[in-house]
């Protein structure tokens, strides 16, 4: 996920805390979306109201950016405030 705060603050300045969120499918599980870091984004109440019951779209892209798309066409990249810690099995470099 890696947002500190409510993915859909952006355009309205919304800074709920992410622990205060709803963690949100992007694609809907119900559509066949994935229940994973790269499909998965923190929305508090009202923007994830506003995400299922409103004309707004929103895509996940490279990196935990979310595309927001406006009723009125209009798009909105939501940067992540931070990124996702990536845990691999390989050996240290040294």
């Amino acid at each position: 996920m890696g947002l500190a705060s409510c993915a859909g603050r952006h355009p309205d300045g919304c800074g709920i805390p992410a622990d205060r969120c709803d963690i949100d499918h992007t694609i809907d599980w119900h559509h066949g979306g994935a229940t994973d870091a790269t499909n998965l984004a923190p929305l508090c109440r009202g923007h994830h109201t506003l995400k299922h019951h409103t004309d707004w779209q929103v895509r996940s892209q490279p990196g935990g950016t979310l595309e927001r798309t406006s009723p009125a066409g209009r798009v909105y990249l939501v940067q992540p405030e931070r990124r996702i810690p990536r845990f691999t099995t390989d050996p240290p470099p040294f």
